[in-house]
């Protein structure tokens, strides 16, 4: 990538801006036209560099229950086991990772369903031994930001979920509509409202109200962290003593290379408190051994993927779940 493309990836992921003509503001940090920013915007989704530019929910603030679970699968199911649990439309993540605990992945049910029991069947169908749901109990990180130019990933803001809503139709309509790409056009957001029946300022001024209130992540680019050089990922399962969990969560997230860090449940026989994804351009076993010493964290999984069944964004209030929704 030219170092141009570099700076403007930086930019949509760190800090978009939230105005009528947001291409033309980036060109002016920049020095380029607004029609630069969106020729050279549209080339980089074209290489699939650039994923999108859209809306980030915190789904639990919309209704929705989420975790990360972890299954056991024999080897010789694996493959069926994949189709299964890729098949169900709130799994976005799914790998398969170097432990006996072998499928790791990450679900989202809608108002109206119990997660427990949505996971129960699900894995009985994929035939699964046993599993773990691992729920997030405290937010460190989940800002999934790759600085391009110096070539470290971590380092973003992000809005901490604040408080839950009742989605009304006219949310979830708005919802539905800025969690898919923001048009490459000169006034997306004019292109985002005509069909809502709104004005542009409206659709700018629900999105600056989600994200002061928490129910909006962010509103950001989203990069591909492999097409862009970070070729190297590991989730480690840290175990921290209670007393020390929010002293280490803050300070593992501010360590560069950690784009997720959080607290999650643990249990008895599976004493892993806190979780961090850590990306890289370059092996991490140094980096994770290095995190470990630092911290005084001698109990730790590093977790490597060995393969990656499904990587997708999660879609909420798709059609399927319409009569699920208590209102």
């Amino acid at each position: 990538m030219e170092d141009l493309d570099r700076k403007l990836l930086n930019l949509v992921q760190k800090d978009f801006p939230l105005s009528p003509r947001p291409f033309k503001a980036l060109g002016e940090d920049l020095g380029l036209t607004e029609e630069e920013v969106l020729r050279r915007l549209q080339a980089l989704t074209a290489q699939g560099i650039l994923r999108q530019i859209g809306a980030i929910f915190h789904p639990q603030a919309l209704g929705y229950q989420t975790t990360l679970v972890a299954a056991e699968i024999p080897a010789e199911l694996e493959e069926q086991a994949a189709s299964v649990i890729n098949a169900h439309p709130g799994v976005s993540h799914n790998y398969l990772r170097a432990h006996r605990l072998n499928f790791w992945f990450t679900i989202a049910v809608p108002p109206g369903k119990n997660l427990k029991e949505e996971v129960s069947a699900l894995l009985k169908t994929a035939g699964a031994k046993t599993f773990l749901l691992l729920p997030i109990k405290r937010v460190f990180r989940i800002a999934v930001v790759f600085d391009l130019e110096e070539g470290t990933a971590g380092d973003g803001h992000f809005s901490q979920m604040r408080e839950r809503v009742l989605p009304d139709e006219r949310t979830i309509r708005l919802v539905r509509t800025l969690q898919e790409p923001l048009p490459l056009t000169p006034r997306p957001f004019e292109e985002v409202a005509l069909p809502l029946g709104m004005s542009e300022e409206e659709v700018l001024s629900w999105i600056r109200e989600m994200l002061s209130r928490g129910v909006m992540r962010r509103f950001a680019g989203l990069v591909r962290h492999r097409k862009a050089g970070f070729r190297e990922n590991v989730m480690v399962a840290w175990q921290v003593a209670p007393e020390r969990t929010e002293e280490v969560g803050l300070a593992l997230a501010r360590e560069p290379g950690v784009t997720h860090c959080y607290e999650r449940k643990s249990y008895p026989h599976w004493p892993y408190n806190l979780y961090t994804m850590i990306h890289a351009k370059k092996d991490l076993t140094a980096r994770i051994a290095e995190l470990s010493r630092k911290y005084d964290l001698p109990d730790y999984l590093a977790l490597r993927t060995l393969r990656e069944y499904k990587k997708v964004r999660l879609k909420l209030f798709i059609e399927e779940d319409i009569h699920t929704r208590p209102f």
